[in-house]
């Protein structure tokens, strides 16, 4: 393993190998070089997203070709198969030939491909036709990893990647269209955008840059007239390189992470509400939120995990600083006092040769959740409701903050429709997974606001008020913790208690 560099290639010596090879790049793939200069201390990602016929396989040929010139570089060239690859290869090997750079090069028919530098430098092309595992094969840390028609991947390929480069404090260069890309490729662009955890930025190569094809550029009558054909839409998808929600996304249209994520803190002024989702395999989801007006609905806090049992879920609602409970005692019983509205899935009603997850939670905290079916045409509906006002696009009635992990991928990522080999949807109704926080998110507006924004409760329904928080039933003024026939602990109905807890539904202990 050679000496690792402690900068990489600067701008003047890019630019000289480039004169050599009577390169000269648009201004959006010399914004994408200068992403890729300096300190070489942590490991870095260039995400390009490029217009049909915008050069963007060049410009990554270019990018390979001069950090292929310094000695002992490993590098390589992946793609969901071989001929992925192809382009960037055949680019990287003329630039070596014509630099008199090229040691030897091996194409066989099929199989990997590989070139060697005068510098000592190898470059390889990886398959991820059978997953990410592929680029851990190897036994050996890559410079630089390049991701072939990046959009085609599958996000863990990205993360492996990544995960690679970071011995060597290399770089991820993730190169790709718009179409057909997978939800994942869309979000990474926007997220790079901004300040990411994976120190990168994402750029977009208009195919109008290209003016030795349209030297009219934006204006250009070519570009013109495939603008008309095509639509705005698509036009801006496959020409204008600018990310167009997924049509795979149950929620593309609807999403956007500047919108919708700021960071919330809790308003000890508002109530508190509880949504829980109880899965296992997929994700155990509770989320905690507020709410000033059917307006203004805020997501402070998640619990996402998978294997989970209700038991962590409640270990860690009692840890939020915000949150009213008492120590729970060696079985694990607690009272937890200021929520005033909680919801489940209706599965928390089930029995699995045990009380049900209700009961649960019930037993250990005295909440009592509500739990009622919930469509999910219902459930998308009315979440679409909130993540954009009626009044005005650019307008929402929920916030989410950034810890919520969990939700914000199954929003901008996670929920998806069912898609054919071409990656297009086949059918409206959605994909049950990665979708466990969204759902009790929908339980929970339901729940509180109704069906919709004109729904009014049924008026055979006496005394019925969906903004009545979490009580229990009439006539108990409040719960004591008592031991059962089994030994168990539970809360039971009494009438002695506090005229606080009467209100929250607890009793004095």
């Amino acid at each position: 393993m050679t000496a690792l560099p402690d900068l990489w290639p600067n701008w003047k010596q890019k630019l000289a190998t480039w004169q050599q090879l009577d390169v000269t790049l648009f201004p959006s793939q010399e914004r994408a070089s200068r992403a890729l200069t300096g300190r070489r201390d942590l490991p870095r990602t260039v995400q390009v997203i490029g217009g049909e016929r915008a050069g963007k396989s060049q410009w990554a040929a270019h990018e390979v070709t001069v950090h292929a010139l310094w000695p002992g570089q490993l590098i390589y060239l992946a793609g969901a198969k071989y001929e992925n690859c192809e382009p960037e290869y055949d680019y990287v090997e003329s630039n070596l030939r014509q630099l008199g750079a090229l040691a030897s090069s091996s194409r066989p028919k099929n199989g990997q491909w590989q070139m060697t530098t005068s510098t000592g430098c190898e470059i390889q092309t990886i398959s991820l036709a059978q997953g990410s595992d592929a680029l851990i094969a190897t036994g050996r840390a890559p410079d630089l990893v390049v991701l072939c028609e990046a959009g085609m991947l599958e996000h863990d390929n990205f993360l492996a990647a990544y995960t690679r480069v970071g011995e060597r404090r290399g770089a991820v260069i993730a190169v790709g269209t718009l179409k057909r890309s997978r939800p994942w490729y869309v979000a990474l662009y926007r997220q790079l955008q901004a300040a990411n955890p994976y120190r990168g930025k994402s750029f977009s190569f208009p195919s109008w840059e290209n003016t030795s094809i349209y030297p009219g550029g934006r204006s250009d009558p070519v570009i013109v007239a495939l603008e008309a054909a095509l639509g705005p839409q698509r036009f801006m998808e496959r020409i204008g390189a600018e990310p167009v929600p997924s049509p795979l996304l149950v929620f593309g249209r609807e999403f956007d992470y500047a919108l919708h994520v700021q960071r919330l803190a809790y308003d000890p002024d508002l109530p508190l509400w509880l949504a829980c989702d109880p899965g296992y395999a997929g994700a155990y989801a509770l989320l905690v939120g507020q709410a000033a007006s059917a307006s203004d609905v805020r997501v402070l806090a998640e619990f996402y995990q998978q294997y989970a049992t209700w038991d962590r879920a409640v270990a860690w609602l009692r840890a939020l600083e915000y949150v009213e409970a008492e120590e729970p005692d060696d079985a694990g019983v607690g009272a937890i006092y200021n929520v005033d509205r909680a919801v489940m899935d209706i599965a928390g009603k089930q029995h699995h040769a045990d009380r049900s997850q209700i009961e649960q939670w019930h037993d250990a905290t005295g909440i009592k959740f509500r739990s009622n079916p919930v469509g999910i045409d219902l459930g998308i509906a009315r979440l679409r409701d909130f993540l954009r006002s009626p009044f005005a696009w650019d307008v929402t009635r929920l916030h989410i903050d950034p810890s919520c992990e969990g939700l914000l991928w199954e929003l901008a990522e996670g929920e998806q429709y069912p898609r054919d080999q071409e990656g297009n949807p086949v059918k409206e109704a959605p994909v049950d997974a990665n979708n466990h926080s969204r759902k009790a998110l929908s339980y929970l507006l339901v729940d509180a606001f109704g069906k919709s924004d004109n729904w009014q409760p049924a008026q055979s329904v006496p005394g019925h008020d969906r903004f009545a928080t979490v009580k229990e039933p009439q006539g108990a003024a409040g719960v004591d913790l008592v031991r059962d026939e089994s030994g168990g602990l539970r809360f039971v109905h009494s009438r002695a208690s506090s005229r606080r807890s009467r209100a929250l539904g607890f009793g004095s202990r």
